[in-house]
Order: structure tokens, then sequence, then C-alpha cells
């Protein structure tokens, strides 16, 4: 019985750690935590961190594709060296809603990534349970409430990738960064 509880709970654990959570210190000194960079507000992005890594978090490029960003002293309009060539090419890159195309890609093929860990999960359950009697009754409880939790987490990750689509359409994203 409790060989089964632990296994459970290591089967369950790596899909509750899966999500990238970002923490950062406000002017108070209050922190504050945030599953996504955009509900990190704009003046503490460049401060937050990713908690699993302790990792500078990826600055988010807030402006359009036709504002410019002025010059500082001393600058050639094109640049110079490699970090002024880097910055062209960062400029050449369409923005689809202030994102580029390999963020557009990588938000995707993570939603797309939980669902399907969630839905392996869950699978391995609806396995064990399809035996019933070679378990007590309080192990197969146990193995349905975790599948009704798995099923609506699934529900919600899967609300999560059609809102990322209609946000993509919007956006016009192309297809091939979906």
């Amino acid at each position: 019985m409790k060989r089964m509880m632990i296994a459970l709970v290591m089967l369950a654990f790596p899909v509750i750690c899966w999500g990238e959570i970002y923490k950062w210190v406000d002017e108070r000194g209050q922190v504050g935590f945030a599953d996504d960079l955009g509900n990190v507000p704009a003046k503490y992005r460049k401060s937050a961190t990713l908690i699993n890594g302790q990792e500078p978090a990826v600055e988010i490029v807030e402006k359009g594709e036709g504002e410019k960003e002025p010059a500082r002293k001393g600058e050639a309009q094109q640049g110079q060296g490699a970090a002024g060539e880097e910055r062209a090419k960062a400029k050449a890159k369409p923005l689809f809603d202030g994102k580029d195309g390999e963020t557009w890609k990588r938000d995707f093929a993570r939603q797309k990534s939980d669902i399907k860990s969630l839905e392996d999960n869950a699978a391995g359950i609806r396995a064990r349970m399809a035996n019933p009697g070679k378990m007590s009754r309080g192990e197969y409880l146990t193995l349905q409430n975790t599948l009704r939790d798995l099923e609506v987490r699934i529900s919600t990750a899967q609300k999560k990738l059609d809102d990322l689509t209609s946000a993509a359409d919007r956006a016009e994203v192309p297809a091939e960064f979906r």
C-alpha cells in the first residue's frame, strides 16, 4: 500500500514541477512570483530570474516593427562590430504582437509538451485502473481522484493552447511558428 502511494506521488511529481516560475523583488522588498514573464510588471522584468536555474529571465520586446530605438552617442547608425550586427539582425526579424517567430514557436511547443505529458500520465493511470482486482478500494479511489485532477489540468492546458492559437491568429503568426 505504501509503495503504491509513493509510486503515485513519484509519477505526479514531474508534472507538478514542469512549468517555469519567475521571481522578482519590488522597491519595497516584497518578492513576487509569476508563471509567465509577461505577468511580471514591466519595470521588474530585467531583474526577474527563473527559480529553477536562477538565471536571468529573457527580455520581452514590447516595441512594434515601426518603432526605432534612438542611436546612442558615438555609435554609427548601422552599429559597430558583432553587437551592431546582432542588433541589426534582431531588428530585421518580424514581430508578431511584440514577439518574434521563435518565441511563438517555443510557446506553442511548451504548451503542447505540457498537454502531452499530462495525457501520458492520465493514460498510465487509466491502464492501472483497468484491473481493479489487484488493488485495494483506497488505492482505486486515489487513482480515480488523481485521474479527475489530471483531466481538469488537461482541459485547462488545452484552453491555454486554444487561447495561444487565437492570439497567434490575431497577430497573424505564420503556420511555421505554431
